[in-house]
């Protein structure tokens, strides 16, 4: 399977921020994810965040758009519209979109899809570096179980993406389509079936990701092991092309096997999550957790409280906390080895 950075960390590719961080101990985030509302039309089977409790919030106009020029004027580089809820619900996700682009930040959204009409096609895709399809399956039926909804939004969904490359190819963009399977016991047929109907399509690629299950899910843990894993992988190897690529997530699912090998989460000052109702959090742990919040965006700007002092508290918790109930294999596991190992040189690495 052809290796990605999708299960690799980028710090290298940012030197700078990784000097600030060694020599002051923090730094501007490189990455921010976005939940702009916690409403969400579908009801995953394997929702990391169920154990939240919805309220219908939606981020207001005003509050992100002021947020958005503060981050980028903060160091932030990077921005992914995901979060608790569908994204694309979000009345102003194309006002969002243009207006972070403006600013000169990198965009992305991960999305059901089943909401990016051809008006939000227009408004969004010019801005983004890339989009991710979640689509679970590759029949009707099967996704709506997946899915919680129902079978007619599989061919809703399939329609979607064909407009977004046609769209896509029409207007010559380089924004890059992706989509993403979930490998759980409820879907581990259905994988072939949608490779090749996105093959078709011309989407860019297929990410197939292994389950992790979140400390505070509900859900009953929907692991597959390795051996079920690793022949979805080699199944799909016909379908890579130089058009269309199969991103077989093998290194995350080692590293989720191996578990947490570091005593601290180095790498919160890199990344940070703003939910549904502006909070700034470190990550997806912390989610309607008052203690571990940094701030409030409606309240203060998102610069001052990077900086300020609540922030710094919270982050001494976390460390005196730990790693023991972290989520294995989780975004930043990849930067926490890489930062640990920084920390903690061996004796034989001047040996270039």
């Amino acid at each position: 399977m052809p290796e990605s950075n999708i299960d690799h960390h980028k710090l290298m590719y940012h030197p700078e921020r990784i000097s600030e961080w060694f020599n002051k101990g923090d730094c501007a985030p490189i990455y921010v994810e976005i939940g702009l509302t916690d409403y969400c039309n579908h009801k995953c089977v394997f929702c990391a965040l169920d154990f939240l409790e919805y309220d219908k919030n939606f981020i207001e106009k005003d509050v992100m758009m002021s947020a958005l020029e503060d981050m980028a004027s903060s160091g932030v580089k990077s921005i992914m519209f995901a979060g608790e809820g569908e994204p694309l619900s979000h009345k102003n996700i194309g006002l969002f979109t243009q207006t972070a682009k403006k600013y000169g930040l990198d965009i992305s959204i991960t999305t059901n899809g089943i909401l990016f009409s051809e008006t939000k096609i227009e408004q969004c895709l010019p801005n983004l570096s890339w989009i991710r399809f979640s689509i679970d399956s590759g029949s009707s039926e099967n996704y709506a179980l997946i899915h919680g909804t129902k079978p007619k939004d599989f061919s809703k969904l399939i329609k979607n993406i064909e407009n977004t490359v046609k769209f896509k190819t029409k207007n010559k963009l380089e924004t890059t389509i992706g989509t993403q399977f979930l490998a759980i016991h409820q879907n581990l047929d259905e994988a072939i079936k949608l490779a090749k109907i996105l093959r078709d399509i011309g989407v860019n690629n297929l990410q197939i990701k292994p389950y992790s299950h979140h400390p505070k899910s509900s859900h009953q843990d929907l692991s597959v092991d390795s051996n079920q894993y690793n022949k979805i992988g080699e199944q799909l190897k016909e379908f890579n092309s130089n058009d269309f690529k199969i991103i077989f997530r093998e290194v995350t699912a080692k590293r989720i096997e191996e578990g947490v090998s570091y005593p601290k989460c180095y790498g919160l000052p890199f990344i940070t999550l703003i939910d549904s109702k502006a909070n700034i959090i470190p990550c997806n742990l912390f989610y309607g957790r008052e203690k571990f919040t940094y701030g409030n965006l409606s309240k203060e700007s998102f610069k001052d409280i990077w900086k300020g002092d609540t922030r710094k508290k919270v982050l001494k918790n976390m460390n005196r906390q730990g790693t023991e109930d972290c989520r294995k294999g989780c975004r930043l596991d990849p930067s926490n080895r890489y930062l640990h190992r920084l920390k903690n040189p061996e004796s034989q690495d001047n040996f270039i």
